[in-house]
């Protein structure tokens, strides 16, 4: 009964460990994508800085 104890409890960290790797993973994202929208453009605003209807990459 020893073991099967001590599998359940590895079991319990891993997936504690899984939760919380997942969350700190899930606010770094956010983090990265707020950082990169604040410095990067939109479509609009180059289009409304080119004054044309569309962009055509060459």
């Amino acid at each position: 009964m020893n073991f099967i104890a001590f599998m359940t409890m590895i079991i319990l960290v891993v997936s504690i460990f899984t939760l919380v790797f997942g969350v700190i993973a899930y606010f770094l994202y956010k983090t990265r994508e707020k950082n990169r929208r604040s410095r990067d453009k939109s479509y609009e605003d180059i289009l409304n800085e080119s004054g044309q209807k569309y962009i055509f990459f060459e």
